[in-house]
């Protein structure tokens, strides 16, 4: 027993005197990459110390545990109260996987050396070749099929759903930890969250009408957290057009629709202006119909278009004043087309895009 602990002491003591050198004090001994790349081909790396002697020092050699590792260090004198520097470079290119390396630091008229470690882990490159074409959208180390979900008319009873493919064309695994910015309508089912090398993911992508908070067109974007160091957030976009459904209506309840008209053709033509004016349009809208017509939602083409109108539910017979104007500040000079997209629970236009001309001049 008294055997092994003098042992120990030994080489513990041996350990101490390899890293202390009188009048030099270093930062550091250890620096940890961490993940790397393998395609960024080196990773460097600085070791600073000071010399708190009062004589000169410099750096006899640098001796490495491996080829793999080129040091650089200060060539010059280090006078008292300077820095200088060991530099570690870590040849990454055809070395994936952990390392763990070591610099043996020796300066001039020391008895002792400097012991300096490298260590990290080298994440092996993607493999571009073996990603199948059908993966045209690409975010780092994760390919997809496609990132737009489209359900260009879903009605407000209907559940529909798409798939999405993801493909993990790298050298190491990824996982998808968490999905976020999902709405109260839309569900994600991954399957397995864990993409191995050279392996695929279903996504499915599931819409309920019901739950649509309001009629028109709609993007979500939903976030898929992953462990992928590359990028760790992939994107998913959701897009939704969210209409009314007619489809079972009879004759008689046809019959008895409400119906918009306009008091106006189109387009409407607000003719030539010059750049920076604020320009104004009226439209009557009436209900010819023999129920409530219901202008649920008005959606510009153009944050340079602004409406007001009074009310949105017109008793059949009444109507109402839509006043739209265009901002042409900060508009290209040219002939422009717009659109106000009118929806209704008219069953004969249900989704009225209002087409408005416009030639902004000098």
């Amino acid at each position: 027993m008294k055997k092994l602990i003098f042992i120990l002491l030994f080489v513990i003591s041996n350990h101490i005197s390899a890293q202390m050198v009188d009048g030099i004090l270093f930062k550091k001994f250890t620096n940890d990459f961490g993940d790397v790349k393998e395609e960024i081909e080196e990773a460097r790396c600085i070791f600073s110390f000071k010399n708190t002697g009062k004589t000169p020092i410099s750096v006899l050699k640098v001796e490495t545990s491996c080829g793999c590792t080129t040091p650089d260090y200060t060539k010059t004198e280090i006078l008292p109260g300077d820095t200088g520097f060991i530099k570690a470079i870590y040849g990454t290119r055809g070395r994936p996987g952990g390392f763990n390396k070591y610099m043996y630091v020796y300066f001039k008229d020391k008895s002792n050396y400097v012991t300096l470690t490298i260590k990290g882990n080298v994440l092996p490159q993607a493999n571009y070749a073996k990603k199948p074409a059908q993966y045209s959208t690409t975010y780092s180390n994760l390919a997809f099929t496609e990132t737009i979900a489209s359900f260009n008319a879903i009605k407000k009873n209907q559940n529909l759903e798409t798939k999405i493919k993801a493909y993990n064309y790298n050298g190491y695994p990824i996982k998808i930890k968490e999905v976020t910015s999902l709405p109260e309508y839309v569900t994600l089912d991954l399957q397995d969250s864990l993409l191995k090398t050279d392996d695929s993911l279903i996504i499915t992508v599931k819409v309920d009408g019901s739950k649509i908070p309001a009629y028109g067109e709609k993007y979500a974007q939903i976030a898929l957290l992953t462990d992928d160091v590359g990028m760790e957030t992939k994107y998913i976009y959701v897009h939704t057009v969210h209409k009314e459904d007619f489809s079972n209506l009879t004759k008689a309840q046809l019959a008895k629709a409400p119906k918009m008209t306009f008091d106006r053709k189109f387009p409407i033509d607000f003719g030539k202006k010059t750049a920076g004016a604020k320009v104004k349009q009226t439209i009557k809208i009436t209900n010819d119909g023999k129920t409530d017509l219901e202008i649920k939602k008005l959606i510009p083409s153009c944050s340079c278009i602004t409406f007001t109108i009074e009310k949105q539910t017109l008793k059949p017979g009444e109507s109402v004043v839509l006043t739209i104007q265009i901002d042409t500040v900060n508009q290209t000079i040219a002939k422009h087309t717009k659109y106000l997209t009118i929806y209704t629970n008219d069953p004969s236009q249900p989704e009225f895009n209002l087409k408005m001309a416009i030639d902004i001049t000098y």
